[in-house]
């Protein structure tokens, strides 16, 4: 294994949830990884928020997949 220093924003930082001076590239490839997926949720979210849907409940969710899959 070999080192590699990266220089990296505060705002970075907290983005990523990084405390430490130092990780495995797995730990930081994981950190990376997860950040994309809150923010992805976070878009859906919204988007979902915006089309009101955040509004349905699960028995309207399975009423639209039940149609959904006869119309397949």
């Amino acid at each position: 294994m070999s080192d590699l220093l990266v220089k990296i924003k505060t705002s970075q930082r907290k983005k990523y949830l990084i405390k430490d001076k130092e990780m495995e590239f797995e730990e930081l490839e994981k950190k990376i990884l997860l950040a994309q997926a809150r923010e992805a949720l976070e878009r859906t979210t919204l988007g979902a928020k915006e089309a009101g849907l955040d509004k349905l409940t699960n028995k309207d969710i399975n009423r639209i997949i039940r149609a959904a899959r006869k119309n397949a």
